[in-house]
């Protein structure tokens, strides 16, 4: 019976996503806490292997399992996209990403950079790096605390 229970809660947790963890909340505050709180974190196996994550609204979609540790650089880049979804909407997210695409993709004609020139995309990434740049100096002043 403890294996039909572990199977069913998996099933479940497969069809509506999980949320985050309260060590996520805490540490992706590339988005506010009641947003973040809205966000719902999917694996999807079949994700095409170019892709790492796509975001649609406050659905992530992910193409390998990320720990609840509050450490994943992905997440915290699909999270920012959580928030510009939320402040653009549908309809201002969607024109501006696909739009950006199309430009970048008629001036240099190749996908990747095309894609890397996408507004959302380049924000994400800087949101991105500045979370890892306070998460590793929050990171190396505490072991530096510890070995005091």
């Amino acid at each position: 019976m403890p294996l039909a229970r572990s199977l069913i809660t998996t099933v479940k947790t497969e069809l509506r996503g999980r949320r985050l963890t309260d060590t996520e909340l805490d540490a992706y505050d590339v988005l506010s806490p009641e947003l973040a709180k809205r966000a719902r974190i999917f694996r999807i196996r079949w994700l095409p292997s170019d892709y790492l994550g796509i975001t649609l609204g406050h659905r992530i979609f992910l193409a390998t399992d990320v720990a609840p540790d509050g450490k994943s650089p992905l997440l915290a880049h699909e999270l920012v996209h959580v928030r510009q979804w939320h402040e653009l909407g549908i309809v201002g997210f969607s024109m501006g990403y696909v739009s950006d695409f199309g430009r970048g993709l008629q001036a240099n004609r190749r996908w990747k950079a095309a894609y890397s020139q996408i507004g959302a995309e380049v924000e994400a990434r800087l949101a991105t790096e500045a979370w890892l740049r306070r998460h590793l100096q929050f990171g190396r002043q505490a072991a530096d605390d510890n070995q005091e």
